[in-house]
């Protein structure tokens, strides 16, 4: 028996919108909003609309998505490995594999997978050179981007709003009285850390609050603190002349570290100064202070690179376009309103 095809009627009946509206949204399109887009994405997949695409085909081989990442970051962080749950999850409820492959950022190695013709998609998670990227599109294979994107090589991508949430932060700090706010994190590490710097420097400049760059650590933090010499740069900390009142850092694990050498020196978080993070891995909440950070939905970053990239992969006409998806703020114990007799 033939399974019932789905029309674009079925999903516009299911989200009682117009058949127009869906097909809007499913080319990427103006005329939807957003929030929209993502209802009809969502309800099509459910529905098993894109799968009928590729028809027969998709019972001739075996289906994958090659996910690209460098080992280090994977090991270094508990960001990646949430987010390729999310991938995973999405990609086992489509039918598809995932093939997880280690790369290298001085090397331009190709995977067996793409090599081979055996890849349906390529995600690449973290960053990657223009130079690389443009060797991975001449294989002609659908290409999404997770937590970064290219200005010059046209593929979809999906990222955090990293300006928007460290502007967030940043209000938050000066709502709650602080005027002497410092960030930390290496800026030419990673795209999301330059949008996180961005956006702390423009809330900062809208309040005429100023900006301190004696309380900025935005270069080589990553290899002279993160790796190699936490102790140098606690007496540098202990050296420092005066201190912030608070601090907002790239990302949890730069926040840890702040907070452990501010231990060092005996400053006490929150009493002395506030610590701020960004991206609410899971050990914020177990954490001495519990960390105040911004929340970003992992698991969903995957999941819905996995459903922009199936789109491309079952449409070749569908636009890819870069979508940003919204974090918030959660308050815990590393923060609090500025009290000014514990400034010194």
């Amino acid at each position: 028996m033939n399974k019932k095809k789905i029309r674009l009627k079925d999903i516009a009946d299911k989200l009682s919108i117009s058949v127009n509206a869906v097909s809007l949204a499913l080319n990427n399109k103006v005329g939807v909003s957003d929030e929209t887009r993502m209802k009809v994405l969502k309800v099509a997949e459910s529905l098993g609309y894109l799968d009928q695409y590729k028809g027969s085909d998709r019972k001739k081989h075996l289906h994958s998505i090659c996910v690209m990442l460098e080992e280090k970051i994977f090991k270094d962080t508990r960001f990646y490995p949430k987010v390729i749950l999310g991938i995973e999850n999405e990609a086992k409820r489509n039918n598809y594999d995932t093939i997880i492959n280690f790369i290298r950022r001085d090397k331009h190695d190709i995977p067996l997978s793409i090599e081979r013709g055996k890849a349906d998609g390529i995600l690449v998670l973290g960053y990657i050179s223009d130079e690389y990227l443009k060797l991975l599109k001449s294989y002609r294979i659908p290409i999404v981007l997770v937590d970064h994107a290219s200005l010059s090589v046209t593929t979809g991508a999906v990222l955090t709003q990293n300006f928007t949430g460290a502007y967030m932060a940043a209000e938050y700090l000066i709502n709650s009285g602080h005027s002497s706010i410092g960030f930390f994190g290496d800026i030419n590490i990673a795209m999301s850390f330059n949008e996180r710097w961005a956006g702390f420097e423009s809330a900062l400049r809208h309040r005429n609050i100023p900006l301190n760059m004696e309380f900025c650590f935005i270069e080589n933090v990553e290899e002279n603190v993160l790796q190699n010499n936490f102790m140098a740069f606690v007496n540098t900390m202990k050296n420092m002349k005066q201190y912030p009142t608070a601090w907002f850092c790239a990302n949890d694990s730069t926040a840890f570290v702040l907070i452990n050498a501010l231990k060092y020196i005996g400053k006490k978080v929150p009493e002395d100064i506030s610590v701020v993070g960004f991206d609410d891995i899971d050990i914020c909440s177990i954490t001495e202070p519990k960390l105040t950070t911004m929340h970003v939905e992992m698991e969903e970053m995957g999941a819905t690179a996995v459903r922009e990239l199936l789109l491309k992969v079952h449409n070749p006409d569908y636009i890819q376009r870069h979508v940003r998806l919204p974090v918030r703020l959660v308050e815990r114990d590393s923060s609090g309103y500025y009290n000014q007799s514990k400034l010194k």
